[in-house]
């Protein structure tokens, strides 16, 4: 067991190692160039061409429509799907503060490259835009400078370039239509073609008609952007074209330009047009703006004559990727509820049947307790996994996931889960048919063998020793084939620990090795980190982060304890697994979380030292958080100097050193406190959760208070040291036991360590309270699966 434990464990350590040295390598190689010098002629002009509400899968709807009058629509849409095919399709993550873009939202962040928001989130989007306080010009017209000049047509393009009611930059001009803009030659013309439409069709009109005419009237070598700016009517991914050319420093994938800000192949949000657009007409970037830019070429192409529409699978692509996208937003909450309600569940249910249950009834209750949590333990893994498979086309229409999709989802990993532990089960099964092999082909020496060998050793003589080898190599018969249980010798293993304990390590080892490779199966997944709400799209999110973090600290002092404790041991395999999951959790070009960095450090501490039986004095508490802020400061020199630009992590120290932080800890904080001021439901939740939490920690309190005085009902599940079976209150009650189980002083260790990771997870983390939920649903199940197969394999004492 303890050979197998150690085998895995260095497996698991270089597998991390070479998915990180071959992430760094693939990103310290250069993808794409960027032009060195800008061009000494003036630039292209460029025509952004706005809509709203508009996606793919709209579009080719639009073409498929057979009723009265659709033909003109939809040769509108194929001739603007014959421009996305010889340009560059992308989806654009168009999210504001608010849960819903509306459209003078998309505007206003167009403009200042950074989330905004013109409409009060419980106002109606069709209302007016809320009054600007700063009356100067947008941040994107600052950037441009008065050598760029600007023409914008319709209202939403004066939101972009100016406060609504002043007097516009001298730099910009209002425009009455879009002819009389072209016509002036201006370097940027802005242009909202969703004035008035109140439909897919209307709108897929209007955005062709303003097409056709930038192409008949423009200049040649005009660049046009297409892009939807709002997604009120359904939120999720829009359509966006850009010229073809259109590259990224993160090159391509399939066809599809790498967003820069999203590092996912034909997907950019709408903070990155305003830094693009600034690159493409001034030459330079701006680091007033949030979004990072893409560099599009230096002239546009000549427009196609094709009237078929084309078959481009790249836009078959983004059209489900986007699908994606919404199924995942409509299944975070389904899971998220399952995943956590269900150890909720469990930990009651476990209370309330292994409460001093008849002796007759133990084994049989603890092992189905104990099924019970390493099936669940195995969901969080399975949540992830499933992504590996397309759940969210089940019952899809026009681009929507059906009310099906979050319960296909979730049927899908039960079903997973199950695997999981069936796998689980299976190199437990072949290790203990291993370790039964190796038994077999050696001796088994009978009572007889080991008296003359005992009386041997207790002479001292050599004569002994003939006699001792004869005894040993010739067993009796009915001993060998039948040995009798002994109180010096163990029970035979089972290998049920073993398998439990590869189900919990699961958890971690899946979600980190999955954020290394570019967290493929986290993003779009229906726990989350999707392009909907758009809170972060690569790297370990802070669900990840709690999942991973919560089942490793149990992983950890379960791997200790399989491998018969010790101050070494603690300390190896904390430095070992916890140092794997820092590097992959921190690393800019891994998982680039700030939070959990900063997480990590004090739990690893806590728990090596709890597991080494280590006192942590103030002073050593000041050194863990220097050494915090060491390690996140080295992360972010290292975002800093490596190729490919920043992370958000990098772009935070930047914030840091120019004083500009203090603005974003402020929103983290109101992040915190925010929904629970704003929205009396959640504050009505947070109150029945903390009141369930205070009736919790009153009785645990109390059953700790029951255990220490040797009454517990619990007491049956935990041998004592020494072998013997302490019985609880009752019919089967008895004296105090005289020495602590195994289980609790490792089961205490990680319940302290979770404890820290718990408090510091919901303090540095904009997720808040959830991120206790989601630690929670990782750790209880694992931690009581552990806990009742180490009580169930312990040795007990057998009478003569």
């Amino acid at each position: 067991m303890r050979a197998v434990v150690y085998v895995l464990v260095l497996l698991v350590v270089i597998g991390m190692i070479l998915t990180m040295v071959g992430s760094a390598l693939a990103a310290a190689v250069p993808t794409a160039s960027v032009s060195d010098t800008a061009s000494s002629s003036r630039p292209a002009p460029v025509v952004v061409l706005g809509t709203s509400n508009l996606t793919w899968a709209d579009l080719r709807s639009q073409v498929s429509g057979t009723a009265t009058g659709i033909s003109d629509v939809s040769a509108a849409a194929t001739h603007l799907l014959t421009l996305a095919s010889e340009g560059e399709p992308i989806n654009l993550s168009v999210r504001t503060p608010a849960d819903r873009t509306c459209p003078a939202d998309g505007w206003l962040t167009l403009g200042r490259g950074a989330r905004a928001s013109a409409v009060e989130p419980t106002d109606s989007c069709a209302g007016p835009g809320a009054a600007i306080a700063d009356s100067s010009a947008s941040p994107l017209v600052r950037a441009l400078g008065h050598d760029v000049s600007i023409q914008a047509v319709g209202p939403g393009a004066r939101l972009a370039t100016g406060a609504p009611g002043s007097s516009p930059n001298t730099s910009v001009s209002l425009a009455p239509s879009l002819p009389e803009a072209l016509s002036t030659g201006s370097d940027l013309t802005i242009v909202d073609t969703a004035e008035g439409s109140t439909t897919d069709a209307d709108r897929v009109a209007a955005l062709d008609k303003a097409l056709r005419t930038v192409q008949e009237r423009a200049r040649p070598g005009t660049r046009i952007v297409i892009a939807s700016l709002a997604d009120d009517e359904d939120p999720g991914p829009q359509m966006a074209v850009l010229p073809a050319g259109t590259t990224s420093t993160r090159g391509t994938s399939d066809g599809l330009v790498i967003g820069t800000s999203t590092h996912r192949p034909g997907l950019a949000q709408l903070t990155d047009l305003a830094p693009t657009l600034t690159l493409a007409l001034a030459g330079r970037s701006d680091p007033a703006f949030d979004g990072q830019a893409l560099e599009i070429p230096a002239g546009g192409s000549t427009p196609s004559t094709t009237t078929a529409a084309p078959n481009d699978s790249r836009i078959a692509r983004l059209a489900d990727d986007a699908l994606h996208a919404r199924a995942s937003q409509a299944t975070v909450i389904p899971a998220s509820a399952l995943l956590v309600g269900a150890a909720v569940v469990l930990l009651v249910w476990a209370a309330v049947v292994l409460r001093d249950p008849g002796a007759g009834r133990r084994s049989a209750v603890r092992r189905r307790v104990a099924g019970a949590a390493t099936l669940l333990s195995a969901l969080p893994t399975a949540l992830l996994l499933v992504n590996a498979v397309p759940w969210w086309r089940v019952g899809a229409r026009a681009g929507s996931p059906s009310l099906w999709t979050p319960a296909a989802a979730l049927t899908a990993a039960v079903v997973v889960a199950a695997c999981v532990v069936g796998l689980a089960v299976g190199i437990a099964t072949q290790v203990r048919r291993r370790k039964q092999l190796r038994s077999v082909t050696s001796p088994i020496p009978s009572p007889s063998a080991r008296e003359a060998a005992a009386a041997a050793e207790a002479a001292g003589s050599a004569d002994a020793l003939p006699a001792r080898g004869v005894a040993a190599a010739e067993p009796q018969q009915d001993e060998a084939d039948n040995p009798k249980p002994s109180s010096s010798s163990p029970p035979p293993s089972s290998g049920v620990s073993l398998m439990r304990l590869l189900v919990v390590a699961a958890i971690p080892l899946a979600w980190l090795t999955d954020a290394a490779a570019g967290a493929h199966l986290a993003f779009n997944n229906p726990l989350g980190m999707n392009a909907a709400v758009a809170g972060r799209f690569y790297g370990v999110s802070n669900t990840a982060f709690a999942l991973a973090a919560g089942a490793l600290v149990v992983a950890i002092a379960g791997v200790w304890e399989a491998l018969g404790r010790g101050r070494r041991t603690a300390l190896l395999m904390t430095s070992m697994l916890g140092g794997a999951a820092l590097i992959v959790d921190g690393a800019p070009q891994l998982g680039a979380d700030v939070g959990g960095a900063l997480t990590l450090v004090p739990t690893l501490a806590l728990l090596g030292a709890g597991l080494a039986a280590l006192r942590l004095s103030w002073r050593r508490w000041l050194a863990i958080g220097a050494t915090t802020l060491l390690v996140v400061g080295g992360f972010a020199a290292v975002d800093l100097i490596r190729p490919g630009g920043p992370t958000h992590l990098g772009r935070f120290a930047r914030q840091v050193a120019d004083g500009s932080a203090v603005g974003v800890l402020g929103r983290k904080a109101y992040a915190l406190v925010g929904p629970f001021v704003t929205r009396p439901a959640a504050a009505a939740g947070l109150a029945c959760a903390l009141a369930l939490l205070a009736a919790a920690l009153w009785w645990l309190r109390r059953q700790v208070r029951s255990w220490r005085a040797g009454t517990s009902p619990y007491a049956w599940l935990a041998p004592a040291a020494d072998g013997d079976m302490p019985r609880g209150r009752g019919r089967d009650s008895g004296s105090r036991p005289r020495g602590m189980s195994p289980s609790v002083q490792w089961g205490a260790v990680a319940l302290r360590a979770l404890g820290v990771l718990t408090l510091v997870s919901v303090l540095v983390n904009d997720s808040g309270v959830t991120m206790a939920g989601f630690i929670l649903a990782a750790a209880a199940p694992a931690l009581l699966s552990l806990a009742l197969t180490e009580s169930d394999s312990a040795p007990r004492h057998i009478d003569a």
